[in-house]
């Protein structure tokens, strides 16, 4: 089996991502979890869980290599280096550790807070210092089954990732607040929020608008993201934030027919 079929592709070229079922093996989640929880069960201070929400839950776990592993096992890289070609990707070092804890009943069934990653808040630990700390291919890992909407979905406006190549044509790269999407006038569609099991994995572009949806269901959202980065980077991030493709050679020959908006 290839590791991304052609119709992953096109899809991840049309809607800005793609969700590959059962990507990481049941032993990998099951030790994953098993960190989270005895670090969980250790106990958390109630006046860090804003800080823990917009970073990473588990801070000594983020560059554990039980939680690396997830994004490296052989089957999860090598869809990775199908979208992003062969010894291109800079491996992870860290990841953020997501959990979405059940909202209280009575919360609103309503998607806010649709953005893009790498600009600062007073909250997420970006520097304030007028660079977007952009990447290139954000991977998110289910360690847990998400069957229904509004259970802290990754949530996700397919699409979008053209929609803001032409906003940060037209207004440059640092007119974003704190990287939210809503109120910039842009079209959005519908939002998807993507449903799984446990071991699941979600490729999307860094540029696609995504949040995670409020958690109305009785268990706990697991999830793992890496923020990965092709080679030199550095030296080209406001070029790759204008051309949505310009590291993706993988990919070209699909934009090139068309694919995309």
């Amino acid at each position: 089996m290839k590791p991304l079929t052609e119709e992953q592709k096109r899809s991840f070229v049309r809607d800005g991502f793609v969700h590959v079922p059962g990507a990481v093996p049941p032993r990998l989640v099951k030790r994953a979890r098993r960190a989270i929880n005895h670090s969980i069960g250790s106990g958390m201070d109630r006046d860090d869980l804003i800080r823990f929400s917009n970073q990473s839950f588990c801070t000594e776990l983020v560059g554990d290599p039980r939680l690396l592993q997830l994004a490296i096992t052989p089957s999860v890289w090598s869809r990775v280096r199908a979208l992003l070609g062969d010894r291109r990707t800079v491996r992870p070092q860290r990841c953020q550790i997501a959990l979405r804890f059940p909202l209280p009943e009575g919360t609103p069934r309503r998607v806010a807070g649709a953005h893009v990653d790498g600009y600062h808040t007073p909250h997420n630990g970006v520097p304030d210092d007028g660079v977007v700390r952009n990447f290139t291919l954000l991977l998110g890992v289910l360690l847990s089954d998400v069957r229904e909407p509004f259970s802290g979905n990754f949530t996700v406006w397919p699409g979008t990732h053209y929609g803001m190549q032409r906003y940060f044509r037209d207004r440059g790269v640092n007119s974003l607040q704190g990287g939210a999407v809503s109120g910039l006038g842009l079209r959005m569609p519908k939002p998807v929020h993507v449903l799984g099991q446990a071991g699941d994995i979600v490729l999307a572009h860094y540029q696609v608008a995504h949040t995670a949806s409020p958690n109305l269901s009785g268990d706990i959202r697991y999830m793992c993201f890496f923020r990965l980065s092709v080679r030199n980077l550095d030296s080209h991030r406001v070029a790759s934030m204008l051309d949505i493709w310009h590291d993706w050679p993988a990919l070209k020959y699909l934009v090139g027919n068309g694919d995309g908006a």
